[in-house]
């Protein structure tokens, strides 16, 4: 075949290649200055135009180097030239050569295959030199008003998809790889039934095809868009997490200090955020406070109003007022910023650990468990009274025990009791305090372990529906109360 038709032919399979790398280049981010990377390019433009040119010399009908050849070698050149993940790189450089062969069937071979016989550019043969400068014309315009509308819309968004996503694209390879070689494949099966552009079976088949293909791309674009709000979600979810249990006490022992008393709470929320929340703190050198709730609702709202609910019974608690104040004043506070509708169950004891009196409320909260030195834990029943943020005005009021050296105090929300198997069976009071009995004389930090491990045979796979916290305080000594 004359050398002329074989040239033009191998620059119009090329002109996809060159539209691909263009689209590969404005949109990573370049590893080396603006002459070294037209330098590779052009490198590559020369070795890749060369080859084609001899797979096409000897056999003008097949395009496995021209699509899938020159494919590789832009996705090659890609990973050398630009800073971004692996992933990323190869799926910009897959996805605009994807972009570039359904223009080119779609838009290109479409149009050519119905103007051309018009045109009477095609007599014998589409590989005819008036028929392939008009190929290569409708290809050019094609390709740069394709490109102008990417940097014009697509861009940014696909920078913003490879952003959320950190870069990791390479759930995405697959599809777009498969996509690059089905086009060959379906292209080889044609050419070899003899379906050219001046075939009447052409402008159907390769419409159709097209079609599926862009559907297909505008699917994976989607996912990627769909899986990126997913991560980036997940992500500030992760974040909300750590914000969360940053400030819950989380070091211990929480006063190596002291000898005289000790403490451990745990929280494992449902979600990846939890609306249940502990504290404890020294009000001062004599009185620990220690704190349990359950907002109402799960995952960000009721994590957002326990930072509110810990921090109001904290900071009021600090004033050493009696606790049912405490809770009055708390209770005003959040019922005027509760738009959502929410409510905080909470009990708040406070030891005086000289005297052993635990003042202590509770905003409709679970009934603690006390053991006394010596005997197994048993519930102690307290009436309870209105939660937090369910209405004005409600008073709240203290009430007290006597805790003796060797007691210890156990509280916890309704996550633990209402813990539900396969079965829909309630884990439940009994068995809560007969593991607690078990283990009456293990330390705080043995003793929550436990419980939950017994928690966890008892739900078995069945999934965790609410948040799980416990707080244990064991009165371990008299302080020493300086003059």
């Amino acid at each position: 075949m004359d050398l002329k038709i074989i040239a033009l032919w191998t620059f119009a399979v090329f002109l996809a290649s060159v539209f691909s790398a263009v689209l590969t280049g404005i949109t990573l981010t370049p590893k080396y200055k603006g002459p070294v990377r037209a330098a590779v390019w052009a490198a590559g433009a020369v070795v890749g135009y060369g080859l084609a040119f001899l797979f096409y010399w000897l056999d003008l009908t097949n395009d496995i180097f021209g699509i899938l050849g020159l494919s590789a070698m832009v996705c090659a050149i890609a990973q050398f030239l630009y800073r971004d993940t692996w992933s990323t790189k190869l799926s910009v450089a897959l996805m605009g050569c994807l972009v570039g062969n359904v223009s080119t069937f779609m838009l290109c071979g479409t149009t050519d295959s119905l103007l051309a016989p018009v045109l009477g550019l095609i007599r014998e043969s589409p590989y005819e030199v008036p028929n392939l400068l008009f190929f290569i014309g409708i290809k050019v315009v094609v390709y740069v008003v394709i490109a102008v509308l990417y940097a014009r819309f697509l861009e940014n968004r696909l920078h913003a998809t490879i952003e959320t996503v950190s870069g990791k694209m390479g759930i995405f390879v697959p599809p777009l790889l498969i996509s690059v070689v089905g086009f060959y494949v379906i292209n080889l099966i044609s050419n070899a039934a003899g379906i050219f552009p001046n075939h009447p079976l052409f402008f159907p088949l390769y419409l159709t095809m097209c079609i599926i293909f862009v559907v297909e791309f505008w699917m994976i674009f989607y996912s990627v868009n769909q899986s990126a709000k997913t991560m980036k979600t997940e992500a500030e979810l992760s974040v909300a997490a750590n914000i969360q249990k940053s400030m819950l006490p989380c070091i211990f022992p929480a006063f190596p200090d002291r000898e005289d008393f000790d403490i451990y709470a745990t929280m494992d929320p449902a979600k990846e955020v939890g609306g249940d929340f502990y504290d404890f703190f020294m009000i001062d050198e004599t009185h620990v406070a220690v704190v349990v709730a359950d907002v109402s609702g799960k995952g960000v709202p009721a994590a957002l109003f326990m930072v509110i609910g810990k921090t109001l019974i904290k900071d009021h608690s600090m004033t050493g007022d009696d606790l049912g104040a405490v809770f009055s004043a708390v209770n005003e506070i959040l019922c005027e910023s509760n738009s959502e509708g929410l409510f905080i169950t909470a009990f708040e004891g406070v030891l005086d650990l000289v005297t052993g009196e635990l003042r202590y409320v509770n905003a409709g909260h679970e009934m603690p468990f006390l053991c006394r030195r010596g005997e197994g834990y048993k519930p102690y029943k307290i009436k309870p009274g209105f939660v937090l943020a369910g209405m004005e005005g409600i008073p709240y009021r203290a009430g007290s025990l006597t805790m003796e050296v060797g007691d210890k105090l156990f509280e916890y929300t309704d996550g633990v009791t209402e813990a539900t198997d396969a079965n829909n069976q309630l884990y439940g009071m009994e068995r809560l305090e007969k593991i607690l009995s078990e283990h009456k004389d293990l330390a705080p930090t043995a003793l929550l372990p436990a419980v939950k491990a017994d928690i966890d045979a008892f739900v078995g796979s069945a999934p965790q529906f609410d948040d799980i916290t416990m707080l244990c305080l064991e009165y371990k000594a008299k302080p020493e109360v300086r003059p």
